[in-house]
Order: structure tokens, then C-alpha cells, then sequence
């Protein structure tokens, strides 16, 4: 299969996409009637623009097929309960909340950018090179 980070960067889909699953409703049941719960999916590494063209219903449909078909590998059962989905492309995420190329976390943080290497390995601190400009 496509591995995820890197398939994403080259505009492929996932076969085995990274995820997160959340089930809200087992702390809160009002957020699904009785007997029913709420499954929130947050995946990792999907294209901007997959490289065989723009993300449409049709490319979000099968790419919640793989991601339900993972989850019945743990879950067996849980595609055949689903009564209903909304799925959100990068392109969905930031026309709906704004989130720049679909990136929930605005750009990645790599290593160079994390601890004593903030803002940059160059000035690891609050001052900078701009006199009087601190972070």
C-alpha cells in the first residue's frame, strides 16, 4: 500500500490511511439517540489535491470505504452500522473552518522547529536578530 505522509505529499490516497476514532456519545448521550453512537474519524496524510484530479463525493465515498474497511478489522461489524457520514476533504476543512490547505495543525512541526530549535536553531530563545523584536 501507499504510505500515508508520503503518498499525501505526492498526491496518491492511502490505502491504510493513519486515524484516530473518537465515539463522543459514550460521554454524551445526547449526541446520538438511544441505542446509537457518534464515531468522529480524524485521519492523517490525505492529498490537498489527489493526483487523479480534484476531491469530489465520489473520491470521499471510497476513502470512507478504506477507513470503515479498517475499522471492521478491529471492529468487525462496524460498516455494516453505520446509518450515516459526513466526510470532510482538506479542500472541506478550509472552506468550512478556515484551516490553510486543509492542515488542522496550520503546517507541520517537524523536529527542526520543536524545542531549544524554535523559532529557529539559529535564535533558540524569545530574542531574535531584529533589535527590540522578541517571540
Amino acid at each position: 500500500g501507499i504510505n500515508a505522509e508520503y503518498g499525501a505529499c505526492k498526491g496518491l490516497v492511502s490505502d491504510r490511511p493513519i486515524m484516530e476514532m473518537t465515539i463522543p456519545s459514550v460521554l454524551d448521550p445526547t449526541l446520538a439517540p438511544s441505542g446509537h453512537h457518534v464515531a468522529s474519524f480524524f485521519i492523517q496524510y490525505a492529498p490537498y489535491t489527489p493526483k487523479n484530479g480534484p476531491w469530489d463525493e465520489e473520491k470521499k465515498d471510497a476513502f470512507v470505504k478504506k477507513v470503515f474497511s479498517q475499522v471492521d478489522e478491529y471492529a468487525p461489524g462496524f460498516s455494516d452500522s453505520v446509518v450515516g457520514y459526513d466526510a470532510l476533504a482538506p479542500p472541506d476543512l478550509e472552506r468550512v473552518f478556515g484551516l490553510t490547505g486543509g492542515n488542522i495543525f496550520h503546517g507541520s512541526m517537524g523536529l527542526d522547529q520543536l524545542f531549544t530549535q524554535r523559532p529557529t536553531y539559529l535564535t533558540p530563545a524569545h530574542t531574535t536578530p531584529v533589535s527590540g523584536l522578541y517571540l
